[in-house]
């Protein structure tokens, strides 16, 4: 009896270690980007800072700072706001390779501003845009007139990947 545990406990052993010889589960757990033994994720160092924007800017990098920079810019126009975001791709088609754009309802989550893609059925609402130039960045503009509205849709409906 004893025997036949060992033996299940070695095979039930060696069943996970295969699992995590699989690259996409090796990375998970212990690789560049792991979730689970990461070097750079210490206990201490998030005892020490409790404050939960301190700890979102920690997880989610460069782009949740952005995103909070332009929370706080719209909340200084005041108002309703509906922003137009582009796609990553455009922002990379422009230049901007350190910024990905998450999707409306992330966006929501980051920063609870209302926003929509150039192919939302409810893009007509949107009164604010981010626009990317070559060479200058991103910037916060507001959409004043149809037809800007429309010439932003035209700029940022071929990067839309249905």
């Amino acid at each position: 009896m004893t025997f036949t545990k060992f033996n299940l406990l070695l095979t039930a052993t060696l069943i996970v270690i295969m699992f995590f010889m699989i690259p996409f589960y090796n990375d998970w757990l212990w690789g560049p980007n792991a979730k689970v033994l990461n070097v750079n994720n210490s206990m201490l160092d998030q005892a020490k800072n409790l404050d939960t924007s301190y700890r979102k800017a920690y997880r989610f990098g460069g782009s949740y700072l952005a995103y909070q920079d332009m929370k706080a810019k719209l909340a200084k126009a005041g108002g309703s706001v509906t922003l137009l975001l582009p796609t990553t791709e455009y922002l990379k088609a422009q230049g901007i390779n350190d910024l990905s754009m998450c999707e409306p309802s992330e966006f929501y989550y980051f920063t609870g501003i209302n926003s929509v893609w150039a192919n939302s059925p409810e893009v007509a609402r949107a009164n604010w845009a981010v626009v990317a130039a070559r060479g200058r960045g991103i910037s916060l503009k507001r959409v004043k007139t149809k037809s800007d509205l429309d010439s932003l849709i035209t700029l940022y409906k071929p990067f839309i990947k249905y």
